[in-house]
């Protein structure tokens, strides 16, 4: 069995103590963490899925790398969100935005969804050729896909503005593996736990402000931060869940529009 951690959406300022809509980032990321210490003693791999500082200057992103591998010295894999850098991630990890991470009998395909200057998402078609060739590779394992955006409307109006615009392309590319056992993303601030032709599509809440669900216009709601653990099995069988932080008031603005 293999153990997975996603953590998401941290949104970590330029300094510890600067604020997302009143809240520190940094403060609940660390209860994340803490969070995950005590309940996950045997990490395979820690995956943080975009969005990792809410600007993208170099050395708060590295800033962000240092804090988290700090407080969980475990094999870790990043992915950019509409936040991040590419580049600048690309220089701190080392590693490229777009991999293939083979544990056992499985095989977690990375993909990279971010759009210099956007909010939504979108796959290159380096990216797709990308994934077409890594299904090619690995049919003999089961496969996790795991990216940025959502690939599916969630049922929020303004959200699904910021969908993968070709998301379609992206489904047809993988319409023939039938070896695709789920679909994993950050980005909506929120969990979901749908299956769309036989895959378990799953979105992981934010380790900072969490999105109203199903609404129309932008709203934060009081639901913890958390994390979603992973546990993949030799057969290909994919169990899941959230886990949150203990209630406690981190100030946040509840009446803001946006940020």
């Amino acid at each position: 069995m293999i153990n997975l951690v996603q953590i998401t959406d941290s949104h970590l300022g330029l300094n510890d103590g600067d604020t997302l809509l009143s809240m520190n980032p940094d403060d609940s990321l660390l209860h994340v963490l803490n969070l995950v210490k005590q309940q996950q003693p045997n990490i395979d791999l820690l995956l943080a899925t975009g969005d990792i500082v809410n600007r993208h200057v170099v050395h708060f992103s590295q800033r962000c790398v240092d804090l988290v591998s700090k407080h969980l010295p475990v094999p870790m894999a990043w992915l950019p969100g509409n936040h991040d850098n590419v580049t600048m991630m690309q220089a701190i990890i080392q590693e490229s935005t777009n991999q293939v991470i083979v544990k056992a009998s499985w095989a977690i395909i990375l993909l990279d969804s971010h759009v210099v200057g956007e909010i939504h998402g979108n796959f290159s078609d380096l990216v797709l050729n990308y994934l077409e060739d890594a299904l090619d590779q690995h049919q003999d394992k089961h496969i996790l896909i795991s990216f940025h955006h959502q690939p599916v409307p969630i049922g929020s109006q303004w959200m699904d503005r910021y969908i993968i615009q070709n998301a379609h392309e992206f489904w047809q590319a993988i319409d023939s593996h039938k070896n695709i056992k789920g679909i994993l993303w950050g980005h909506v601030h929120q969990e979901f736990d749908e299956y769309y032709k036989g895959v378990q599509l799953l979105s992981t809440p934010s380790t900072c402000i969490q999105f109203t669900p199903n609404n129309d216009e932008f709203a934060v709601e009081d639901t913890m931060p958390g994390y979603r653990w992973l546990e993949l099995y030799d057969g290909g069988d994919l169990k899941t869940g959230v886990e949150r932080v203990t209630y406690r008031d981190y100030g946040i603005d509840f009446v803001s529009n946006g940020y």
